[in-house]
Parts: structure tokens; C-alpha cells; sequence
């Protein structure tokens, strides 16, 4: 079938056959063909309508655009070359082509190398070799080389005594002296294997833990210090670690060894299973003591590594990727070590202009005398200098779990002020409410003052407190004639989303209530409803959550389970 499709569609890489031995050695099966086939009717990476209409784990997997966020944070040269092994069915291989001048990709199945092909169909700077790394002779070094989930299956295609070891030394080889390997594999103990997941490439739950003795499978992941120990067994001197979260696959977060998550960090993070059948525990609740006594290293589900014989690791310290948008609002954040600060947009040609009215929404709060994080937009990046000091959002938390009341009302007046100060009022008529057809009774004090322009990311955690001021920083979104008490609102009801145990010392009702809020918050969810769906990707997210559901339910009924079996 791909042979077809190939000849008939002309694509511009070069598909090399030269090292193919007429077989392909590993393959979903007939699902690929059914990939291929989407691929071939859509355009290169715009495949969430063709996910929507038929979603299944190896279809939402495979087209994803998620997959992109575990590397489109990381500092590619554009003048490099890369040389991609495993490249699967091309998830990232397109990112490669916009980020670097020439892609060499390498991948053991022909049926998936076509469908790689065709999804970069257009990619005028790419070369796909069908193969095995081990047999191919490559005229060049390169400047970066990926290994993305392929290192845990060289047991069965690195036929040595050591064929990790081994493998990682040929892959060596093919880089030039400051050249840079990226590795990304599961944690041989990773939280969710703990928690019951089953194993990725066994499919038999604590295997790992068993230390791959269930399966016989010649496929093995490593823990932290034993991979760190491999790589530079290998030759590497310099390595750095990241931690994918909620691992590699379908990353939203990017730690490392210099950015570790804080208490707390985890609670927006969700977190995605196959199959329910085999869970005991949920591992959204074990993180915040998994990073209290200092163990996330050893517990992160994946690691991303960055290797080196010469020059220097780390240069991106934290990636934050808002993937659940709409293409043109779909923004990352990343640290560089050096303490500057980028927001960028995840996708190529797309972002930009919201980058640049974040810009102006910042440079317009400025302007109204509210003091900010000094930023400024180069090459289609807002870049600001880090930091080093608490957010409002830590005070406000410190004040509610020590129950200090006078505290807590005055960090919201003071949020509630600054709101005030953003932007000139209007005349209450001019309620963005009274446009929605929802039959509300014109009110002059109903919804307080109506704000011109809303700047709707005033919330605790978008400012940083210096000597009692409020610096302000990351501000998206603004909508006009809006009440000033619904960004208050806004802010209170992100608070507590994010911090749910401060309702025992202070309810959620208690607050509202105070700021006369209660009574309208019904109306002012009908804003936050709107906005929400302007901006997010609802069929991106309707696909991702067949696989995001909450895991409690499942972990009670298979403890159950297991109990009756006494």
C-alpha cells in the first residue's frame, strides 16, 4: 500500500533502501497501515480532526502534536546536522527539519519509515535510511544525535556481549567531538510502575522491579545511576539529566537536574494510563512527599539525557509547553541557565503574534504604572531576566496554612487593587455581560466597576513580591468592558484549584462572599466558560482525556481484588 501512495505523492525527502534487509523487525501491526493511510489524506502535522474521528492509543500516540514538546524547548544551531535513529512514524522528525539545516533518519521498518516520509513530505533537507544503525556506513559526523525509546530494545538488534554498551559506542562514533546525544528512555523504576502502570515494553506490571525476569523479553530500561553509569562507561564525559513529565511520551513539563519540581508543582499536572486493570495506587498523590524527602531523581517516570565527550550541558534549565491550545496560542517557556527567561511559540509560523501582544499587554501595564518584570520581544520570543524571589502566590499560601486571616485579606485587597489600577473604568452599561444572551437584568452595582481592558492573567502566581511591590509578569490575556471583581474571581478560583487544602483554614465561599463575588460567580463562570473555549483545542483535548481519566476508582476496585484472593 505505501509503495502506492509514495509514487503517487512524489515526497521530497530521499528514502534510502539500500541497508534494508526485506524485513521489518518491529511493527504494531495493522494499525500502522491504518496511520499511514490518515497521514496520507491530511496535511504534514495537522492530524487532530483525523485523531478525533478515530481515536485509539496508537492513533492519538503516534499524530499527536504533544509528542513535539519533548524537544521543541531544546537550543538546536540551525546551521546543524542531526541524525535521528528510531525515528518511528516521524512524531518528531518534522521538528527536526524546522530546527536544523540537514535530518538523517534511521529506522529498522520500511512500512514505518514510508509513513515518516510522507508526514515530512514537503521537508526538502531530509534523508530517511531504512535499516539497521549497526549496518549502516555514514560518510559524515553529525552535530546532534537522537535516541528516542531505542536504546532499551538493543538486546535484540546489538548482537554483543554488551550491546548497550556497545550500541551507545557506535553512536559515538558517528558524532563530531563537541557533538551533542539525547537520550530518552523510561525509569526502570519509574513512580507509575510503582503505582501498577504496566511496563512499556512488556506489558507486565513490575517488571522492572523484577528486574525483567517475568518477560525474558531482551528489552530492559535502567535506573538513574545505572544509565548515568552506561553512558559514561560509553565515553561521555558530560552529562546532564531531564525529567519529562508526565514522562518522555507525551510530555507538558520539563525538569532537570537544576530545576527540580517544589512541593506543590505537580498538583496541575495530569497524568495518563492505557489501562486501568493493573493500578494500585495514584500517583498524582505521591509526589509532594516524593519531593519533600528528596527522591524525585529516582521516581521520575522518564529521562531525558544530554551527552557530550566535549563542551558544555544544560543550557535550558525548565520547559513549561501549553499544548491543549488552539495552533496560534500554543506557547512554551523555558529557563536558560544563564537566569533569562523565553517564551516561544511551540509551533513554526504559529505564536508569534500572541507572543507580541503579551509584549504589549505587558508594556500597557507599565504605561498604567503597575511595576513589572523587564522583558522584551527578539525574534519572535519574549525574553525577561529570572527572578529570585517569592510570588504573591506563595505568600498568599504561607498566610492560609498558618491561619493568619489580617495576612490572607490583605494580599487579595492588594490584588484587587492592582486590578483596579491595570485600566481605566467604563460606564456600567458597558458590561461585557449584557452582550450574552443569557437574559440578565441591567445592574449598576451588581458586578462592580467594568475595567476597559482585563488583564486577565492577574492572578498570585504572575507576580513576584520585592520589598511589598508586586512585579508582574506573563500577561496573555485581556478581554474589554470586563468587570474588574471577574478577574478577582479568576485569580481566588486558580488559587484554590491549585492549593485545595487551604479550604480547612479558609473556604472558598468565605472569600467570595467578602468580596461580594458569591452571588455573581455563577455569571462570571459563563465568562471564564467562553474564554476557555476560544482559546483551547476542545478535540485535542476530548482525545487526550480517553486516556487521562482519574485512576482512584480503578485502584480501590483492583485492591479489592487482590484482597479477595486471600
Amino acid at each position: 500500500m505505501y509503495q502506492e501512495l509514495i509514487e503517487q505523492m512524489q515526497p521530497k525527502p530521499k528514502f534510502n533502501l539500500k541497508w534494508y534487509q526485506g524485513e521489518d523487525l518491529y511493527s504494531e501491526g495493522t494499525i500502522e497501515d491504518i496511520i499511514l493511510q490518515m497521514i496520507a489524506e491530511n496535511n504534514p502535522e495537522d492530524y487532530t480532526e483525523a485523531i478525533y474521528e478515530r481515536n485509539c492509543w496508537s492513533v492519538y500516540y503516534h499524530l499527536t502534536h504533544v509528542r513535539k514538546n519533548l524537544l521543541n524547548w531544546y537550543p538546536f544551531k540551525k546551521d546543524s546536522s542531526v541524525l535521528e535513529i528510531g525515528c518511528g512514524l516521524g512524531a518528531l522528525t518534522g521538528l527536526l527539519c524546522d530546527t536544523c539545516k540537514k535530518v538523517t533518519a534511521v529506522e529498522l521498518s520500511e512500512r514505518r519509515a514510508a509513513a515518516a516520509l510522507l508526514r515530512c513530505r514537503e521537508r526538502e533537507n531530509l534523508e530517511i535510511i531504512v535499516g539497521n544503525l549497526n549496518d549502516i556506513e555514514f560518510e559524515e559526523k553529525f552535530d546532534y544525535i537522537t535516541l528516542i525509546g531505542v536504546l532499551e530494545y538493543q538486546g535484540n538488534y546489538t548482537e554483543t556481549e554488551h550491546p548497550y554498551m556497545d550500541f551507545l559506542k557506535k553512536v559515538k562514533s558517528l558524532l563530531k567531538p563537541d557533538g551533542r546525544l539525547l537520550i530518552a528512555i523510561e525509569n526502570q523504576y519509574g513512580l507509575k510502575y510503582w503505582c501498577g502502570a504496566r511496563e512499556d515494553h512488556t506489558g507486565i506490571p513490575f517488571e522492572g522491579m523484577n528486574q525483567y525476569n517475568l518477560s525474558k523479553k531482551k528489552v530492559r530500561t535502567f535506573s538513574k545511576m545505572e544509565l548515568q553509569e552506561l553512558i559514561k562507561a560509553s565515553g561521555f564525559q558530560n552529562i546532564y539529566f531531564y525529567y519529562p513529565m508526565p514522562d518522555y511520551k507525551l510530555p507538558e513539563v520539563i525538569y532537570s537536574e537544576k530545576q527540580l519540581p517544589q512541593n506543590g508543582n505537580m498538583l496541575d499536572m495530569e497524568y495518563y494510563y492505557t489501562d486501568y486493570r493493573t493500578l494500585v495506587a495514584q500517583e498524582s498523590f505521591l509526589y509532594k512527599d516524593i519531593i519533600k524527602n528528596h527522591v524525585f531523581e529516582f521516581f521520575s517516570n522518564s529521562f531525558l539525557v544530554e551527552c557530550t565527550e566535549e563542551g558544555k550541558t544544560g543550557e535550558i534549565t525548565f520547559a513549561k509547553l501549553n499544548s491543549a491550545r488552539l495552533p496560534e496560542y500554543r506557547l512554551g517557556t523555558r529557563f536558560t541557565e544563564g537566569g533569562g527567561v523565553e517564551k516561544f511559540p511551540l509551533q513554526c509560523g504559529n505564536g508569534a503574534a500572541h507572543i507580541r501582544q503579551t509584549y504589549l499587554n505587558e508594556m500597557e501595564l507599565s504605561q498604567k504604572g503597575l511595576k513589572m518584570c523587564r522583558s522584551c520581544f527578539r525574534e519572535g520570543k519574549l525574553i525577561s531576566d529570572y527572578m529570585k524571589a517569592d510570588l504573591a502566590e506563595q505568600a498568599m499560601l504561607n498566610a492560609c496554612m498558618e491561619g493568619k486571616e489580617d495576612e490572607v485579606y490583605q494580599i487579595w485587597d492588594r490584588l484587587y487593587q492592582e486590578i483596579l489600577r491595570s485600566s481605566e473604568p467604563v460606564s456600567w452599561e458597558k458590561n461585557l455581560l449584557y452582550g450574552f444572551p443569557l437574559g440578565i437584568e441591567p445592574d449598576e452595582e451588581r458586578y462592580g466597576p467594568i475595567m476597559k481592558k482585563g488583564y486577565l492573567d492577574m492572578i498570585l502566581r504572575n507576580a513576584f513580591l520585592i520589598e511589598n511591590d508586586w512585579y508582574w509578569f506573563d500577561q496573555e490575556w485581556a478581554l474589554e468592558n470586563i468587570p474588574a471583581k471577574y478577574i478577582l474571581y479568576r485569580g481566588i478560583k486558580f488559587f484554590y484549584y491549585s492549593y485545595p487544602e487551604v479550604e480547612k483554614n479558609f473556604p472558598i465561599e468565605r472569600i467570595l462572599s467578602h468580596y461580594r463575588v458569591l452571588g455573581v460567580q455563577e455569571e462570571f463562570s459563563i465568562i471564564e466558560k467562553v474564554f476557555l473555549q476560544a482559546i483551547a483545542d476542545q478535540k485535542h483535548i476530548a482525545e487526550k482525556m480517553e486516556f487521562y481519566k482519574s485512576s482512584m476508582d480503578a485502584c480501590i476496585h483492583n485492591i479489592k481484588k487482590i484482597m479477595s484472593m486471600e
